[in-house]
């Protein structure tokens, strides 16, 4: 067994076979390093099972959990076991789901949640999990840390895009087991935790819409948690709906009239000047309408119930925003066909 620090976090490898012996063993090495954890200014540590023989005994891994599990409360760090086989995940997070032990894939899973001053806060992260929940949970740590994140909706659909996308990091087989209080909202920006997890729900759906009704390519570029951005070109339209129930905030879309005109043209088939506004306003409020009538089918078959208030649309910023706190949320940076819309969910 031997140890090693790396960006403030102690990497811990188990390297014999797991049973109660050598974890209690294990345990009191770690507790003897609190002095040094401390000095060092450790945000966690991580325990490889990259070496240890794959014989696995489910008593001795609920043991292992367990212990770790009073060690990290006790030493007031997180622990998470990480580099073990994928094969083994499902049964990792059954053990660990009542305890705080933290399930990374790999080490640089580990670092993103557990010390992310040391990434830019604009890594493009590519998820999957095959449990919904678990997905949920992930992304909205990522988000709250700064993080833009991609959810893969198949195993299949994430080995071709981590292959081809170029993705800055991904994440599969990881899971956090959140002390609620970890991974709090940044005080400044006011998101319910459900409303920051069911973000992917509008992105998707965004997207999907678009696709579907103009025939035209859209992606999500980019998301950061700030204030609506007032230094947009004045030539735009914004559709603007409040929704509330089971979640509750204000949601924006924001098209430049050159873009809207683009996409309304795809979407009736026929010819629309940028300097229709009439045409302009009413063809966005409808693609508003569409994009959170999708998003409320699919809140729907996670048994949540949202109600969207019918859009508001202007081409005034002050009009729009004059209804909402100065507050920040999160700013969406979308592409329709190769040029730059946006989305803005606040509370």
């Amino acid at each position: 067994m031997t140890y090693t620090f790396t960006n403030f976090l102690l990497i811990f490898h188990y390297t014999e076979s797991i049973d109660e012996a050598r974890t209690l063993t294990v345990c009191q090495t770690l507790l003897n390093l609190r002095e040094t954890l401390r000095e060092k200014e450790a945000k966690g540590i991580y325990i490889s099972l990259k070496k240890t023989p794959q014989l696995y005994r489910a008593h001795h891994y609920e043991h292992l959990i367990k212990q770790l599990d009073k060690l990290s409360q006790k030493m007031e760090l997180p622990i998470a076991l990480g580099d073990y086989p994928k094969e083994l995940f499902i049964e990792l997070k059954h053990l660990s789901a009542q305890t705080q032990i933290k399930l990374f894939h790999t080490l640089p899973s580990a670092l993103l949640f557990l010390n992310p001053q040391k990434n830019q806060k604009q890594l493009s992260v590519l998820l999957y999990d095959a449990e919904q929940s678990n997905a949920d949970a992930l992304s909205a740590a990522l988000v709250k840390l700064g993080y833009s994140v991609t959810h893969a909706k198949s195993e299949a659909e994430f080995n071709t895009s981590a292959s081809t996308n170029g993705y800055d990091m991904t994440i599969t087989h990881s899971s956090l087991n959140l002390p609620k209080s970890m991974f709090t909202l940044q005080p400044s920006l006011g998101l319910s935790k459900e409303l920051i997890q069911n973000l992917p729900v509008f992105i998707d759906t965004a997207v999907d819409s678009l696709v579907t009704i103009t025939g035209l390519e859209a992606q999500k570029v980019k998301h950061a948690i700030q204030k609506f951005d007032v230094r947009l070109d004045q030539n735009i339209i914004i559709a603007s709906m409040k929704f509330k129930g089971d979640l509750a905030g204000n949601f924006f879309l924001i098209f430049p009239k050159t873009i809207a005109a683009t996409a309304i043209e795809a979407m009736l088939g026929e010819s629309v000047s940028s300097d229709d506004t009439a045409s302009l306003v009413d063809g966005i409020g409808e693609l508003c309408n569409i994009i959170t009538g999708s998003a409320k089918t699919l809140f729907s078959t996670k048994k949540l119930k949202v109600l969207f208030e019918l859009p508001k649309t202007s081409i005034s910023l002050q009009l729009a925003l004059k209804d909402i706190s100065d507050a920040n949320g999160i700013w969406i940076e979308m592409l329709l066909s190769g040029k730059p819309f946006y989305m803005f969910i606040t509370k």
